[in-house]
């Protein structure tokens, strides 16, 4: 058993090459191998799974046939960036989302770890609309029917965007949208550098009865190149404690309702 936990990114790189290598692992020996709870290894087989990477199965996972190394991508480094404060900000999320109601998830990483949430304790009924395949083969919870906008996808950023995904989401409903983004200010609100996303993103928002901001400390201050809202017109923007005291006041005094997730409460569970 290994003395102290793996950093996770190292960690689920160290599960697949074991279960590639035997061909199959429970959950259980997984856990005891790498000091971690079930819960967590759950998370990082579902993470796996859902970048087509091994099979689960039920008490673990097997290696898929023929399976080759992982091609990088900027979603595959997305997802091994942040982690703590990903899931910490999305525990805080989970508790906006009501049983019965219709809820938009952007192709984001955060936005993957507050479905991971869902996957955690289940809505009664959820209906969940995403641009993003890899967050929607990630769900297996029955209660949650999962609708996927059309579009083109960027491999790469493992996102659906274009015209067909912005006409699609014009139509719609949504109790909330939950959104993440490149970086956020005062003076640009938050932003991103591609105009696809934020054609999506903007068109998601448009049909949102509120909106949440799922963004980590590291990007506040931060902006790119294209604006998506202004910071204030957010129902609410959820980061993580890792975000300076200065900065708290400055968006708060701004009008910017801002919550702050702890991450001392998950930084063993990711």
């Amino acid at each position: 058993m290994i003395e102290s936990p793996l950093p996770p990114g190292l960690r689920r790189a160290r599960i697949l090459e074991r279960v590639q290598r035997d061909g199959s692992a429970s959950l259980a020996d997984l856990a005891n191998d790498y000091a971690v709870s079930p819960v967590t290894v759950h998370r990082d087989l579902e993470l796996l799974s859902g970048e087509g990477l091994l099979e689960r199965v039920h008490g673990g996972a097997r290696a898929l046939p023929g399976s080759r190394p992982r091609i990088e991508t900027a979603w595959n480094a997305r997802v091994r960036t942040a982690g703590p404060q990903k899931d910490a900000i999305a525990q805080r999320a989970r508790g906006i989302v009501e049983d019965g109601t219709t809820v938009f998830v952007d192709a984001s990483t955060t936005g993957l770890a507050l479905v991971r949430q869902l996957e955690l304790a289940p809505p009664r009924e959820l209906t969940l609309v995403t641009n993003s395949p890899a967050i929607a083969l990630g769900v297996t919870a029955e209660s949650i029917h999962v609708i996927v906008t059309p579009g083109e996808l960027n491999q790469h950023m493992r996102v659906l965007t274009g015209r067909w995904t912005v006409d699609f989401l014009s139509e719609l409903n949504v109790a909330t949208a939950f959104i993440s983004a490149a970086g956020i200010t005062l003076e640009h609100g938050i932003t991103t550098s591609r105009k696809a996303i934020a054609d999506a993103l903007n068109a998601a928002v448009a049909v949102a009865a509120q909106t949440v901001a799922l963004i980590d400390s590291s990007k506040f201050r931060r902006a790119s190149l294209l604006a998506v809202a202004p910071a204030e017109s957010l129902d609410l923007v959820i980061t993580d404690d890792g975000l300076d005291a200065v900065a708290i006041d400055e968006f708060r005094q701004a009008g910017v309702k801002l919550a702050v997730a702890a991450v001392a409460a998950v930084a063993g569970e990711d």
